[in-house]
């Protein structure tokens, strides 16, 4: 069940309405980006986001609630509005045209755009195919929550054959999302909000190989936008992970200050677990990494776990709580992990089984997938 539910977890990167408007900007390569919101006066930040990090790419003064931009990108990309005094920043695609931004309550993600066709290409996605996507895993999540529940309050677990049931409509409905994301790609090969669904919907919840599928069938134009590039480098990072391939170096800390090597678990089994002591879904999951360790360690194999978190005593805590005896290293950066980056982790839980020569065998197993594999390797 670990990829389907991960599948519809996220939403979509900004919750706004999306109506067409002229488009004049767009044959001048510029865009004029201008809004009406309820603050009086201040600075609004256009932001854009760089290697993990959002780096600010302009500001304009806010007069009686309304702001202006003006500028030019070479392609459509992710970008946001910020400023003080509302909640959240609002997140859209920007490109050469002409966008308004109008009608947030206390919160620039309940905004209204107009202008930008990639992301009216995108937005309708969500309020069409994925409407009815997520309304389906919304039933499935409150029974199981339900089942889950009951059999708690009975001082039980969910039984196997029950489990299977909920694993088999997560599949089938994994399914339905890939063949509605198929179907909207074929309609709309050449827009950026099509790349910005396969961004979202199998690379920032890992389906490589249904990622680069429906990469190939975008135009150029649309897989040379900003956002194409994050997925070609999305899909180069995987290749570099792909079964078979040598893993990656790691060098890091632990939390005694010692420097680990993953090198140094080379001759045995090695499971390299990307977690974090925020993550809920790792949390939840420890148990199972812990259950394992004890069973298979002395046969040889070992884990390695890269923490996300910022913040030391979090992380140590965490390490504490769940009982995690392994070796854990952290460079207490979050996402800007360097081992992250390097094997392409854009979602955690994540995780990487390396063989005794070093190689990748098997990529985020999890529960019982995670037992199974060991039990035939150590059989």
């Amino acid at each position: 069940m670990k990829n389907f539910k991960k599948a519809f977890a996220i939403l979509p990167f900004a919750a706004v309405m999306i109506c067409s408007g002229a488009q004049s900007f767009a044959q001048n390569g510029k865009y004029l980006l201008k809004g009406n919101i309820p603050v009086a006066s201040g600075k609004i930040y256009l932001e854009h986001e760089l290697n993990g990090n959002l780096v600010k790419v302009d500001s304009a003064q806010v007069v009686n609630g309304e702001f202006v931009f003006k500028g030019s990108v070479k392609s459509p990309g992710f970008y946001s509005l910020n400023t003080k005094g509302l909640k959240y920043p609002i997140q859209f695609i920007l490109e050469n045209s002409a966008i308004t931004v109008t009608k947030p309550a206390d919160s620039l993600a309940s905004a209204e755009i107009k202008g930008s066709s990639a992301q009216e290409v995108y937005q309708s996605f969500y309020k069409g195919p994925w409407k009815e996507i997520t309304a389906i895993a919304g039933d499935i999540y409150s029974r199981l929550d339900k089942a889950e529940k009951a059999a708690k309050a009975a001082g039980t677990k969910v039984d196997s054959l029950t489990r299977a049931g909920f694993d088999k409509e997560f599949a089938d409905l994994d399914k339905k999302n890939q063949m509605a994301v198929k179907a909207y790609v074929n309609q709309h090969a050449s827009s950026a909000g099509t790349a910005a669904i396969i961004y979202e919907r199998f690379i920032s919840y890992p389906n490589f190989p249904v990622a680069r599928e429906l990469f190939a069938g975008l135009t150029k134009e649309a897989q040379q936008s900003a956002i194409g590039e994050l997925i070609t480098k999305a899909l180069t990072t995987d290749a570099k992970t792909a079964k078979g391939k040598a893993a990656p170096a790691i060098s890091m800390t632990n939390k005694d200050g010692k420097i680990v090597h993953l090198s140094d678990f080379k001759g045995k089994y090695v499971l390299i677990d990307f977690w974090a002591s925020w993550c809920g879904p790792c949390r939840k999951e420890n148990p199972n990494v812990v259950a394992a360790y004890k069973k298979y360690h002395d046969k040889g194999f070992e884990i390695l776990g890269i923490s996300l978190d910022s913040k030391k005593d979090a992380w140590l805590k965490a390490i504490e709580t769940d009982g995690l005896t392994w070796t854990q290293v952290s460079e207490l950066k979050g996402w800007q992990n360097s081992a992250a980056k390097e094997y392409g982790v854009n979602a955690v839980p994540a995780s990487f089984l390396i063989d005794p020569n070093g190689n990748v065998v098997g990529k985020d197993l999890r529960g019982e997938e995670l037992n199974q594999t060991l039990a035939q390797l150590f059989k």
